[in-house]
């Protein structure tokens, strides 16, 4: 007693002596912390196909018998947890498996586990719950998802083509062109639970959503190739599953050829054209020389025209082309002058060319001073004409290949250039694609199709200084395996 006491009497005046049981001096934080129950499970999702559980109970589709279940658990302490995985009868409640337990992992891991085979029926719905617990045996609340297995895929989509568009690509039919769009249906089967379509074609592999409440939707088809085509579609439910393949065949037209002229003649006032529509008449100072073939593959016979007076040229009497429409114009050219914008094919139109193939030397590729170049007015006379430019060089004495393009499906124009070179210092032999560029409506013009120059306030313009040994004319957009092959031609 004595003991005590005395240490009683060492206590300042006011002080207070704890008591068993109470608050010791230092505070609250002299107390171990308090441990909290972990935090609902959340992030919960299935496999087969990944997906995540929808937040207002509606069941999620899956399409495989054993999907695993996924949730992500934390603990506000940061103390290791587990999860608690039961799986129950959508319709009744009751319990098919469980409870589960997945091993110990730190705060904020994802824990999973895979459903057994044998459990899972197509068509049937199940409920799955998943609970955490912490080290110390505090539970969350119980979480649930809602699955629906959906196993059988839709059957096959329907495809065909649908009337008003510029083409219509009807299955096992000819129509359109490079270019020229053209509509397709896809139609999902009644009741079939499609929610998107799986499209693919020569050029395209895509899915596509079917809108809320549809059953089918319409594509645009714009082809870029001729020839035969195709199309593969095949449906998706929400579960993921594909149906069978509906294969859908047609072929995209290939462009008529309007005109061609060899300009063999090598004498004469007059230029063929193969067709027999639309020969030249020559200026009486255009004379001829040899062609591209003369000068690079050893044939004395092809023959061209050459262009070196300012009153050179030659003209058809009738247009070539329909300004208005798609066509591509084909010629091998050879320029021997160069320093000035020059042209060496156009069409006349009411306000002077309806379009020049030939050079520029403004708004060329970044460090040329001058470039090939595809130039179409547009039918507003205020309007920046479209120009279509390449990056293969403009060498004084080399022959190429020009092809203007106008897609007037797509609204745009584009120049490929085939460099051919000369006996000396050949070229490749490629066809380079020229970057198609944005065209404004063009006008109709009936005026004649003419070489050698470009009609400007009804005289000769930008006149051409060299050789034009072939062109052809075409009433739509060529595709390029073709212009290769004419390029390799030569004529």
């Amino acid at each position: 007693m004595s003991a005590v006491l005395a240490t009683a009497a060492l206590l300042a005046p006011g002080t207070a002596v704890a008591s068993p049981g109470a608050a010791p001096a230092g505070g609250a934080a002299a107390y171990p912390a308090r441990n909290h129950a972990p935090a609902a499970p959340a992030d919960l999702r299935t496999t087969d196909p990944d997906a995540r559980c929808a937040a207002d109970g509606s069941p999620v589709a899956v399409r495989g018998l054993t999907p695993v279940l996924h949730a992500t658990l934390t603990d506000p302490d940061g103390d290791a947890v587990t999860a608690t995985f039961t799986l129950r009868d959508g319709a009744s409640g009751k319990r098919l498996w469980g409870a589960v337990t997945s091993a110990a992992q730190v705060s904020g891991a994802d824990h999973a586990v895979r459903v057994p085979e044998g459990l899972l029926q197509d068509g049937r719905t199940y409920e799955w719950r998943v609970q955490a617990k912490d080290a110390k045996g505090r539970k969350s609340a119980t979480v649930r998802c809602r699955i629906a297995v959906d196993a059988t895929a839709p059957a096959a989509p329907e495809v065909s083509a649908v009337a008003g568009a510029a083409a219509v690509y009807v299955e096992d039919g000819t129509a359109g062109g490079i270019g020229v769009a053209g509509d397709l249906r896809f139609e999902a089967a009644a009741a079939s639970g499609t929610v998107a379509f799986l499209y693919e074609d020569l050029q395209t592999r895509t899915r596509l959503e079917l809108p809320a409440g549809e059953t089918g939707l319409t594509y645009r088809y714009v082809p870029t190739v001729a020839g035969p085509q195709w199309v593969r579609l095949t449906a998706v439910d929400a579960a993921g599953n594909v149906s069978a393949e509906r294969f859908y065949r047609f072929t995209v037209d290939s462009p008529s050829r309007d005109a061609r002229w060899l300009l063999d003649e090598r004498s004469g006032a007059v230029a063929a054209d193969l067709t027999g529509t639309r020969p030249f008449a020559l200026s009486a100072s255009t004379t001829w020389t040899g062609g591209v073939l003369a000068d690079l593959a050893n044939r004395p016979t092809d023959g061209a025209l050459l262009f070196d007076e300012p009153g050179d040229s030659a003209t058809t009497a009738q247009a070539a082309v329909d300004a208005a429409g798609s066509y591509s114009v084909l010629a091998f050219v050879r320029l021997d002058e160069t320093g000035t914008a020059r042209t060496a094919v156009s069409q006349d139109s009411a306000r002077g060319a309806a379009f020049e193939l030939g050079t520029r030397t403004d708004g060329c590729p970044e460090g040329t001073a001058e470039c090939w170049a595809f130039t179409v007015p547009g039918a507003d006379a205020d309007a920046a004409p479209a120009v279509a430019v390449s990056a293969v060089p403009v060498t004084a004495g080399s022959w190429v290949m020009l092809a203007g393009l106008r897609d007037a499906g797509a609204g745009t124009v584009q120049l490929n250039v085939c460099d051919l070179g000369s006996a000396s210092a050949p070229g490749e032999g490629d066809t380079v694609r020229g970057t198609a560029v944005p065209a404004p409506t063009s006008a109709s013009a009936a005026g004649p199709f003419r070489l050698g120059a470009a009609l400007a306030d009804g005289a000769h313009a930008r006149t051409w200084a060299g050789a034009v040994s072939a062109l052809r004319t075409y009433d739509g957009v060529l595709g390029t395996p073709q212009q290769f092959m004419a390029c390799m031609s030569g004529s």
